[in-house]
């Protein structure tokens, strides 16, 4: 009976020791540098093709609504979403239809899957998107959860199986910070944005870079690039094969090639001026490209497989 008991009060001690409280995501000492990489396919002069615009998020007071707390989200200073956090859920106050949606459960365990609401852009941000009254459900597979040791504190972490358009930047969710590729949740294709990225938090305990960032503000938007619009893919659809096409001042080293799920299929070094893309190998339907010099992305484009 004495071994049995000292079993079970080494079992819990170990179980209490391993045990740790819930770090909150909408903590009001957070804040959160996001980029976002436009995308103008058509650029009107003097405009550029090209350009990111980082993202300051920040939370101020506390706003009641149907009797329920919920944090008011800023970008920018400029007020934006509604947001609350309990028991591990993060949810999201749709205007539209005036009930909670659920952006992050840090409940899942390996193997769960996750009905995740398709953010629209709006005209606010991307950042923190307000739903449209279009609902559309991306089903998201819980590829890891481990804990690791993440700004200062040891956090858990689930990783999806599926990745952010765009980006090549994996769904991620961490303990008290929230989505590697953002803010806010799944973010949907559009346009005039070639994707989003977590680059920066910071906390009472200092700040954090993330997706190889060092910068918390990595704007570039008013920096012309005229060698941009000279990136080229031709024909554009393609049947069999294209020529894409770089100015030598561009110094393109490298190119990537996702599926419209945001799957990587391709990934390639550039050694000259031109790069035969061959698109036999994979099925009819919508891609894009990314082109890289020195690691700085310098265009990301549609590539449509007839």
């Amino acid at each position: 009976m004495n071994k049995l008991l000292l079993y079970m009060f080494l079992t819990g001690l170990s179980s209490t020791a391993l045990a740790q409280d819930y770090i909150p995501i909408l903590n009001e000492e957070n804040t959160w540098s996001v980029d976002i990489y436009y995308e103008i396919f058509e650029p009107v002069p003097p405009n550029p093709c090209c350009y990111t615009v980082t993202e300051q998020l920040t939370l101020g007071e506390t706003i009641t609504i149907n009797g329920v707390d919920y944090k008011q989200m800023f970008i920018d200073g400029t007020a934006s979403c509604y947001l609350r956090e309990e028991n591990g859920f993060v949810y999201k106050y749709d205007m539209y239809d005036e009930v909670d949606r659920v952006l992050i459960d840090m409940n899942l365990q390996e193997g769960d899957m996750f009905n995740l609401v398709g953010s629209a852009y709006d005209s606010t941000s991307p950042s923190c998107n307000s739903i449209d009254g279009t609902l559309e459900y991306n089903t998201l597979n819980v590829d890891v959860v481990e804990f690791v040791e993440i700004a200062g504190a040891t956090r858990k972490v689930i990783t999806f199986n599926e990745w952010a358009i765009g980006t090549g930047v994996p769904i991620q969710w961490i303990e008290g910070i929230g989505n590697l590729a953002g803010f806010d949740s799944f973010w949907e294709f559009i346009d005039v944005t070639a994707g989003q990225a977590l680059v920066c938090f910071t906390n009472n305990s200092g700040t954090y870079f993330f997706n190889d960032a060092s910068s918390c503000d990595n704007t570039t938007l008013g920096v012309t690039d005229f060698s941009q619009d000279k990136i080229i893919l031709y024909p554009n659809p393609v049947n069999t094969k294209s020529i894409l096409q770089f100015p030598i001042e561009a110094n393109i080293d490298l190119l990537k090639i996702y599926n419209i799920s945001g799957k990587l299929v391709k990934e390639v070094n550039v050694p000259t001026n031109h790069f035969i893309v061959d698109m036999m190998q994979y099925p009819a339907g919508l891609y894009f490209y990314q082109v890289f010099s020195k690691e700085r992305l310098m265009k990301t484009t549609q590539i449509v497989v007839e």
